[in-house]
């Protein structure tokens, strides 16, 4: 956004479009992409984004702490008195609750920040989140297959809600999606960090207790290490709204360095997957496990997507990501060709998630892999992709509702 500000520093109709296109974005990178310049239309801007900001870091500013109070005391509420309440092992309710929470809780945090208000709309984010609850804890106490599916598809759901609250329902416009793709970056990011930074308090406090003789390992990890993972990334939310820049430049850095590391990572297990002869279609585990490394690398490629200027897009950057769409469509390829074999012996929901994810992987890269050539090789735009990549999202949504709520119906009760 901000390279593109100072290329229409003197075109006000310019301006106010990219304003429009996302708010979030302008306000956060205008003061750096004018500094040092004194012109009237600057000054007129400086004036209106004074009122602006106000307006939208108010929540924040002032509401902003006792809100992350409140979410939080009600996340932790939540995270532990079911287990004392009721019959079940932790492990049992966290892997069907804590991706829940943890969502609910930065979904929660998006309803205030962006002022929804409204019964349908309140609603309209509630409802589904109600329903995933209700239904994963009805799901068998016996773990089967489609609950494991479940399982590992809630956060693809519950993304999608949480997406529904960042851009305010506003999916036709493509520069919030597209900054809902960024953010998604920027808090796996600051949750990691805090994560590390908690992750050392935690060991220094369990090791000084331990000095002077007393074990509290089990209570520690149960009453705050688990409170502490659900209550993380709305901290981390609040953390990035209080300081907007604090993001800024390392997910860029990130999403520059890790895209070449993973582009030479594939390509070495390319090459060792050609010449150790293993039969992907031998091992069901090993195939699900390599689906999930693809939608990994997917998941990289789209982020660092989002990460590139598209007023100044990088030839280097663009044909590395490129390269690296190439080399994941030939990876989906085997492990395509590996499952088809695997489905002579019948349909399982692992066999099925894996083919029907590996499609979904191909064709959003069949989607892309033209425009990452023109933008790498003829420096034609990137704005096609962007919107290809923001509607798909909609599709990988349909995927976990059938994986989370039909299969269980198609494979357990048949």
């Amino acid at each position: 956004m901000k390279n593109q500000i100072v290329q229409n520093l003197n075109d006000p109709d310019a301006l106010e479009m990219l304003f429009r296109k996302d708010k979030n974005a302008f306000i956060r990178d205008f003061d750096e992409a004018t500094l040092g310049i004194d012109s009237d239309l600057i000054k007129f801007w400086q004036i209106r984004l004074k009122s602006t900001r106000q307006i939208y870091q108010q929540p924040v500013l002032k509401n902003g702490l006792a809100a992350l109070a409140i979410i939080s005391i009600i996340t932790a509420l939540l995270a532990r008195l079911p287990l004392l309440m009721l019959k079940i092992t932790p492990e049992d309710f966290y892997s069907r609750n804590l991706c829940i929470l943890i969502f609910a809780g930065l979904i929660t945090w998006f309803i205030i920040r962006n002022r929804i208000t409204g019964l349908k709309n309140i609603l309209l984010l509630a409802l589904p989140i109600m329903v995933l609850a209700i239904f994963m804890n009805l799901l068998p106490g016996k773990l089967t297959d489609t609950t494991i599916l479940a399982f590992i598809h809630a956060p693809i759901f519950m993304g999608f809600i949480f997406a529904m609250a960042y851009v305010s329902f506003d999916f036709k416009n493509t520069g919030k999606v597209s900054g809902f793709i960024r953010y998604g970056g920027e808090l796996f990011i600051m949750t990691g960090l805090l994560a590390i930074a908690g992750g050392i308090l935690s060991g220094m406090t369990i090791g000084m207790f331990d000095i002077i003789g007393m074990k509290i390992e089990q209570f520690y990890m149960k009453n705050v290490a688990i409170i502490g993972i659900a209550v993380l990334p709305v901290i981390a939310a609040w953390l990035i709204d209080l300081y907007p820049g604090i993001t800024d430049r390392i997910a860029p850095v990130i999403a520059r360095i890790f895209t070449p590391l993973v582009l030479i990572a594939a390509v070495i297990y390319l090459v060792a997957l050609s010449l150790s002869g293993i039969s992907l279609s031998a091992n069901r585990d090993f195939l699900l496990i390599f689906n999930i490394m693809l939608l990994c690398v997917m998941a990289i490629i789209v982020f660092s997507l989002s990460e590139l200027d598209k007023s100044d897009v990088r030839k280097l950057n663009v044909i590395l990501l490129f390269l690296l769409a190439v080399v994941t469509l030939t990876i989906d390829l085997f492990a395509l060709s590996a499952i088809i074999t695997r489905l002579s012996e019948g349909f399982t929901p692992n066999r099925t998630v894996v083919l029907v994810s590996n499609i979904l992987i191909l064709v959003n890269l069949l989607l892309v892999l033209p425009d990452l050539f023109l933008a790498g090789f003829r420096g034609k735009s990137l704005d096609r992709m962007e919107k290809i990549i923001n509607q798909y999202l909609l599709v990988y949504f349909i995927y976990s509702i059938v994986v989370i709520f039909i299969f269980p119906l198609i494979f357990d009760l048949t």
